[in-house]
């Protein structure tokens, strides 16, 4: 039987807060649960790693790995944020920052990368995405600029 979110959400607190890294791979097709639990650490700012990779025999594989430390950032940028109010919010800790926002704050989000990157930050990964909402005839779509970014 699978283990619930909650259980995973225990066991994964049991590792980290004896120090250790928790590693976790699994060819089971239901990894939801996992999945939400991981997302718990990621909100409480763990660097949460997850891959999915292809095997010989066709099962897919899930790897994930959460590190002990808190020293990440996850930040979805609003409008009234300007670039040094973001910056301001870094601290010496943080290795790992997610940025994203979309519409008019994209440039806002760039100014950002491109302030950390110039500072000894490398990009581990960027998306260009869009949402799109539908409100009766109307059809929305929002630009979405998303990095992962690490301090080098």
């Amino acid at each position: 039987m699978e283990h619930t979110k909650a259980e995973f959400v225990s066991i994964i607190s049991r590792e980290i807060n004896a120090g250790k890294v928790y590693v976790y791979s699994s060819k089971k097709k239901n990894i939801s649960q996992l999945l939400f639990a991981c997302d718990v650490f990621r909100r409480r700012n763990h660097d949460v790693l997850v891959n999915v990779d292809a095997t010989l025999n066709g099962e897919s594989s899930l790897h994930v790995v959460i590190h002990p430390q808190k020293n990440c950032l996850d930040m979805t940028i609003t409008r009234n944020e300007t670039e040094s109010d973001i910056i301001s919010r870094i601290q010496q800790k943080t290795k790992k920052i997610r940025i994203r926002g979309c519409g008019r704050v994209v440039d806002t989000v760039y100014g950002v990368i491109s302030n950390l990157i110039n500072n000894g930050w490398y990009v581990e990964k960027t998306t260009l995405n869009s949402s799109t909402q539908k409100n009766g005839l109307l059809t929305h779509v929002n630009t979405t600029l998303q990095a992962v970014l690490r301090k080098g």
